[in-house]
């Protein structure tokens, strides 16, 4: 909604494919030239449909080349991914890359709500703009508790999230040996898809 409120004009690149993005850089470039701005991309961690990993590092790599921001929407890559279960960025040595990284508590810590890491600068900026925050309400303080309790899990149980990757690997493993086809999922969002 906000790219379309007073943001300008956006550009769709095909799904994870770099060359289609690289393109629509190059148009978001001459765009901001002519116009003033700055340029957005906003992808996924995990594909919540797929399974897929998000190619972030390719895409931070690209701000050698262009001038823009990264948001990354990680929901099914926190608490999950990467060595000490931050995220797809963690996983692919791309923390720094990112600008913005959104995720909910609602997959990995089992609650409500969720969070935007960014600067202070940006994050200020969308606490006093965005219309969904203006009028809303802190969360309930048994919840707060209840996710600094289950980010600590996170943080200093490895074994939970190794447990979790084990039960990943058997039930990916025993669903394509019944002859199910789980895609390539590289996380542990494991589609089904159907055949006719």
């Amino acid at each position: 909604r906000l790219h379309k409120a007073k943001m300008g004009d956006y550009y769709k690149f095909n799904h994870n494919d770099m060359d289609s993005l690289r393109k629509n850089l190059e148009r978001a470039t001459k765009k901001v030239a002519e116009t003033g701005g700055g340029i957005l991309v906003i992808t996924e961690g995990v594909f919540g449909m797929s399974g897929k990993v998000g190619s972030l590092d390719e895409i931070v790599k690209m701000k050698e080349d262009f001038n823009f921001r990264i948001l990354v929407d990680d929901a099914h890559g926190f608490g999950t991914m990467g060595p000490n279960g931050r995220g797809v960025h963690e996983e692919l040595n791309c923390i720094d890359g990112i600008d913005l990284y959104f995720s909910t508590f609602a997959k990995s810590m089992a609650s409500i709500g969720a969070f935007i890491a960014a600067s202070k600068e940006i994050v200020m900026f969308l606490k006093y703009n965005m219309r969904s925050q203006i009028y809303a309400k802190a969360l309930p303080m048994p919840f707060v508790v209840g996710g600094m309790k289950r980010l600590e899990l996170i943080k200093k149980h490895p074994e939970l999230r190794e447990k979790l990757w084990e039960n990943v690997r058997a039930i990916q493993t025993g669903f394509k040996a019944k002859g199910f086809d789980v895609g390539e999922t590289t996380s542990p969002v494991t589609p089904i898809f159907l055949q006719d």
